[in-house]
């Protein structure tokens, strides 16, 4: 099973709030002025003016810690500079030391160049001058996750369920890290909390009924990934899964549906082709099957499957012994082991 991919905050200009303590001096008026009107065109999105205004105001006050700060935000998200951007996020940090939201957006560029060893340093900082920094808790976690450091990441995510019992991110990234330990009991129950706070969530869905499947409660995987589909009918893998679900259920015509839908999202997919021949000859209906068996193999001509299941359907639906012993052929020829057939092309002398 595929870990699906983490969730994690961004880094942002709206709303920006700074708690330092406001310049003085003529100079130093015309700074903040300067500052205040970068502020509002990073606001407004235009980030190449507001970048303007607040390099003017560092020439005229080099230690604005405010202003590199925020130009080195802007230089992230407006301006793709995050080299540019790092340069001045340090700068407010080495001014102001204690620029709890510096260190963290300083956290969320380096995650973002997946210097994640830096990230992490910048993240624990702004947690430790502000412990309920609920952002920073969050994206360490993530940066914890990233490395490899699975114990630090699910105390991390747990601290901030702890805090924010709704903080769905926290919660499905801590349910892929359960799931990854091998604890697939704490993983559901993870996600069973996330879908009941948030019914809508897809992939959240997905996840459940994969850990479903793979605990072989077929029923309620069969549920879960229905959820999801409604939701985002076009996951591949859920009507995938549900196709080979619905066959063991002994319900051939939705196995059919969803392989089919599989086919739709992807005409190249070969083991879906190869189903849809398998389940479509059962239903009998064989010109579906037989255009089935070919699309997989022209998909994927190393198929070996492909040309033993298509040998199969030729001699006893078709009644094409030379059709058969055809494929049968090509089926040995790529390393096939079946001993009935390996009998019966030696009967034939091929």
């Amino acid at each position: 099973m595929n870990r699906p991919l983490l969730r994690i905050m961004s880094i942002g200009v709206l709303g920006l709030t700074l708690a330092l303590t406001p310049l003085t001096s003529l100079a130093a008026d015309e700074a903040q002025a300067l500052f205040n009107q970068g502020a509002l065109q990073s606001n407004n999105g235009e980030f190449q003016q507001a970048a303007e205004a607040l390099k003017q105001a560092i020439k005229i006050f080099p230690r604005f810690a405010a202003a590199h700060h925020l130009l080195g935000v802007v230089s992230f998200t407006g301006l793709q500079q995050p080299d540019q951007a790092v340069t001045h996020l340090k700068k407010a940090v080495e001014l102001h030391p204690n620029f709890a939201r510096a260190y963290f957006d300083l956290g969320l560029v380096y995650q973002h160049q997946k210097n994640l060893d830096a990230a992490k340093t910048a993240l624990k900082k702004s947690m430790e001058i502000y412990p309920g920094f609920a952002d920073a808790q969050l994206n360490l976690a993530f940066t914890y996750d990233q490395l490899g450091e699975r114990e630090q990441a699910i105390s991390a995510y747990q601290a901030v369920l702890k805090n924010d019992p709704k903080q769905l991110t926290a919660r499905f990234n801590l349910a892929t890290l359960y799931d990854l330990e091998g604890d697939s009991d704490a993983a559901t129950k993870q996600l069973q909390k996330l879908t009941s706070l948030d019914p809508q969530d897809a992939n959240a869905w997905h996840l459940l009924a994969q850990l479903s499947e793979k605990a072989q409660n077929d029923k309620q995987a069969i549920d879960a990934y229905q959820k999801a589909l409604e939701i985002s009918p076009d996951l591949l893998d859920a009507h995938y899964a549900l196709g080979y679900l619905m066959q063991a259920q002994d319900q051939p015509e939705q196995a059919v549906t969803h392989f089919q839908e599989v086919v739709r999202l992807n005409p190249n997919h070969a083991e879906a082709q190869l189903n849809l021949g398998v389940l479509l000859a059962n239903l009998d209906k064989l010109d579906q099957a037989e255009q089935a068996y070919l699309a997989a193999l022209q998909s994927n001509p190393k198929l070996v499957e492909g040309y033993y299941n298509l040998g199969v359907f030729y001699e006893f639906h078709r009644k094409d012994t030379d059709k058969a012993l055809q494929q049968y052929r090509k089926y040995i020829d790529l390393g096939g082991q079946d001993d009935r057939v390996k009998k019966l092309l030696k009967k034939v002398g091929s």
